[in-house]
């Protein structure tokens, strides 16, 4: 099964994570009578978590063209933009490079193509899982709070002699 960003019968998942359209608007009508561009930065950050999730979660991530990039728009035909190639923002070369790490990292870890999903730590803000495929596991977190946040996993939940880095550059500490 697939685990998918959006497709061309929906507007795109930026739009409404940015605060450009809204879920009680008619999506197809804002496309045809405004240009529907991303409105919060805050929006690739939710881009990327959503990237995050379906790159990490049992199935086959389909990222929908242009939403490796933040593309923006609204229903059909407004999502079936142009894909862009050049000139793009910082944020939309910093999702797609995000999005290119998960997916290099995803293609090489056993755990996320095989791999068993355990839930570790569910709350309103943070959601720690692990997939675990032989003697190899990953951790996957997210914290969709503005504050930094410590997480706890107990030694059972790990398999024995484990070494853990973050792709991204967070602190692992053991």
């Amino acid at each position: 099964m697939g685990n998918i960003t959006g497709n061309q019968d929906r507007a795109r998942f930026i739009s409404y994570a940015s605060g450009a359209l809204k879920f009680t608007e008619d999506a197809k009508k804002a496309g045809w009578k405004r240009d529907i561009e991303v409105k919060d930065p805050v929006g690739y950050k939710r881009a990327a978590m959503l990237n995050a999730i379906i790159s990490t979660l049992p199935g086959l991530p389909v990222i929908f063209y242009g939403d490796e990039i933040g593309m923006p728009g609204g229903n059909d035909p407004d999502n079936r933009r142009m894909m862009q190639f050049d000139g793009l923002k910082d944020q939309e070369k910093n999702l797609k490079t995000i999005t290119s790490k998960l997916l290099n990292f995803r293609q090489k870890a056993l755990p996320l193509i095989f791999g068993d999903i355990q839930f570790l730590q569910t709350s309103s803000n943070i959601l720690v899982y692990k997939r675990s495929y032989l003697n190899k596991l990953v951790i996957v977190a997210f914290n969709k709070s503005d504050a930094d946040a410590t997480i706890s996993i107990k030694k059972s939940d790990l398999c024995e002699n484990a070494n853990f880095k973050s792709i991204f550059g967070h602190a692992t500490t053991f």
